[in-house]
């Protein structure tokens, strides 16, 4: 079952709050805050929908099949969404044949700068976890038994171990999913022979070609209005 949008929404709206707080906000409107809280969500849709575009043209397994971003994959939706500037244009930069790198020091400076180093410490507030779902978490539980988030969107997935099939001829979906995949890759069976292919009769016919015989070929000329020896 899909979560709700509103479910997102709600996991988001910390985020923003610890972010206006290490800005030096303190107080803001609920509307306020949902319409920064929907412009982040749709910043960070465009910028993930942007790198999975460019990991498709770029780094595609040729094995699998499966989309593999790199960081040059992230770098450039960053440079088309527009998080890296200043920067000069491509002509330009070809042009004077120097790579203009102003966003991405800034980005760097942003990222290991006080700025993000203030969300960090009000975000975490705990040495022990590593974002701030793991910190509230470990702030509410009084152990660190985690099994109260166990099969919930917070939590660990509920291990169902496998399902077994009843009445079948395969007992598990894993086996019967294997066996598709053999039957899948086996090559196409021969195919049955044809008419001009089956073998000749002792006249040069098809051994086929003389319709059944049934008793009545051993009367020969005889008429059947004749007396037939019965005896």
């Amino acid at each position: 079952m899909t979560p709700p949008p509103y479910l997102y929404h709600a996991l988001l709206r910390p985020s923003i709050l610890q972010i206006l707080r290490a800005a030096g906000y303190h107080g803001a409107r609920t509307s306020v805050l949902d319409s920064v809280t929907d412009m982040a969500a749709r910043y960070l849709d465009a910028l993930c929908r942007l790198t999975a575009t460019f990991a498709a043209h770029n780094n595609e397994e040729p094995e699998t099949g499966e989309l593999v971003p790199t960081i040059v994959d992230v770098r450039m939706a960053l440079q088309q969404i527009g998080a890296l500037l200043p920067e000069k244009s491509e002509l330009e930069q070809l042009y004077n044949g120097v790579e203009d790198t102003r966003g991405v020091d800034a980005f760097v400076a942003w990222a290991a700068g006080p700025v993000n180093k203030e969300i960090k410490r009000i975000a975490l507030d705990s040495d022990e976890a590593t974002d701030y779902l793991n910190a509230l978490k470990l702030k509410h539980s009084k152990n660190d038994d985690d099994s109260r988030y166990t099969g919930s969107l917070l939590g660990k997935c509920i291990e169902h171990g496998n399902v077994e099939v009843e009445g079948g001829k395969y007992h598990s979906i894993a086996l019967w999913e294997e066996k598709m995949k053999e039957a899948a890759r086996r090559p196409p069976s021969q195919p049955q022979p044809q008419e001009e292919d089956k073998p000749e009769g002792i006249n040069g016919d098809r051994e086929d070609s003389r319709p059944p015989s049934s008793g009545l070929s051993s009367i020969g000329d005889q008429s059947l209005a004749d007396p037939m020896d019965l005896e």
